[in-house]
């Protein structure tokens, strides 16, 4: 997985440098203290601000008059722009205000801006800031948002001593608002049953649907998740009708999501052909079986595959989810392994595939192929509920261990 997520990276820093992609370099794997990676991406809603750090810094979040400001507690000496302006009617211009005992990253917004949001992201850890677009309708706040994030202990940091504050009119004092922030750790689980309505999907040997058995699958990980994590479980779809691909995983954006897991039936010319298999994003399939199983996928509902030379388009998509490739190949690694243990069949490992269902995804996301529905045994074993109760256990457990590796990174357990 590493030489993976090392060819991911490359392929998008020769990206940018060949000034194909408006944003800034990806951060090296490594960070060193005092170190943090900056760049800025273009979003269907507005601009996001990813920062990441070698580890959580103490930080607070406000919303001033004309700017966002980030105040970091110390001095960091290796961010990549003293200040950068943008072409951009949302962001405008970025400044930076290094102190001996804080460092304020001063984010001047434009005449499109409406709203911003934040949260956080582990391994690394990351901050990510969401301007959005006026009029644009942001992701549900969940429980608990609405407040800055403070650092362990604090509540306001304070402001070093003789440190100037920000320059304003004086007729006019600046208002400062707490920036809505996102609760740390795993709250949000976007579960999307694959196909729906008229488009059904892979057919069994008997008769069995796809779409039905996604949709019960799905159902089974709504309760069983929010009833063992305590968590929020949003469904693309809760009964049998088409959902378009890209609206599903808008949906997992709109609702700010922590997780996206979509759920599927495999099908196979070679009868033979059983097991399941777990797949994250990546325009470079692992090999021709999966290329051939994603170009199915997308095909149904008459979405083309593209290649991974297709454009721009592809790339900054590509780009969105890559933010999350380790935490996706993590989930994806744990699934499959309680999968194989749960349902006693030979592993068919991890793969990579270009799903358009994933592409875009601002979170962590998967894809599970749960079984072959074409392999006479394994739809009569898809038939069975006992047996839907194995696979859904077994992708509940994955989650959990999944929500508890991360919330300890972030020390909250």
């Amino acid at each position: 997985m590493t030489t993976l997520r090392r060819n991911l990276r490359r392929r998008a820093a020769l990206l940018v440098l060949a000034g194909l992609l408006a944003v800034s370099p990806l951060p090296a794997l490594d960070l060193g203290e005092g170190e943090v990676a900056l760049r800025f991406q273009s979003t269907p809603q507005g601009t996001r601000v990813v920062l990441e750090f070698p580890s959580r810094p103490a930080y607070q979040v406000l919303r001033e008059r004309d700017r966002v400001v980030l105040t970091l507690q110390g001095s960091f000496r290796s961010i990549p722009y003293k200040s950068k302006k943008f072409d951009d009617p949302i962001l405008e211009r970025f400044k930076l205000d290094r102190g001996s005992r804080q460092t304020d990253l001063l984010f001047f917004t434009g005449a499109e801006f409406g709203s911003v949001s934040s949260f956080e992201m582990t391994s690394p850890f990351r901050l990510v800031l969401d301007f959005q677009r006026r009029g644009a309708v942001p992701g549900a706040a969940p429980p608990g948002a609405g407040t800055p994030v403070p650092s362990a202990g604090e509540t306001q940091p304070p402001r070093a001593p003789g440190a100037e504050p920000p320059s304003v009119p004086p007729e006019q004092a600046p208002e400062v608002i707490p920036v809505p922030t996102k609760p740390p750790g795993i709250q949000v689980i976007v579960v999307d049953a694959g196909h729906g309505g008229s488009e059904t999907g892979a057919t069994g040997p008997t008769g069995l649907l796809e779409k039905d058995v996604t949709l019960d699958v799905a159902k089974r990980l709504q309760a069983g998740l929010s009833r063992k994590l305590g968590v929020q479980v949003i469904l693309t779809r809760d009964d049998d009708r088409q959902v378009s691909l890209d609206e599903r995983t808008a949906i997992a954006n709109h609702e700010r999501a922590d997780l996206f897991l979509s759920v599927h039936v495999n099908a196979s010319l070679a009868k033979e052909a059983r097991g399941a298999e777990t797949y994250f994003l990546s325009t470079q399939a692992t090999d021709d079986e999966s290329r051939a199983i994603a170009a199915l996928e997308n095909n149904s509902l008459g979405v083309e595959t593209p290649p991974a030379s297709s454009g721009l388009g592809l790339v900054l998509w590509d780009l969105a989810q890559s933010q999350y490739l380790a935490e996706s190949s993590q989930l994806a690694e744990t699934i499959q392994q309680n999968l194989n243990e749960a349902l006693r069949i030979e592993s068919r490992g991890i793969k990579q595939a270009p799903f358009r269902v994933l592409m875009g995804a601002t979170m962590p996301a998967v894809l599970v192929e749960i079984g072959f529905i074409t392999n006479g045994e394994e739809e009569s074993r898809l038939k069975d509920g006992a047996y839907r109760d194995r696979i859904a256990g077994a992708i509940i457990e994955s989650v959990a261990a999944f929500k508890e590796r991360a919330e300890k990174q972030l020390g909250l357990r």
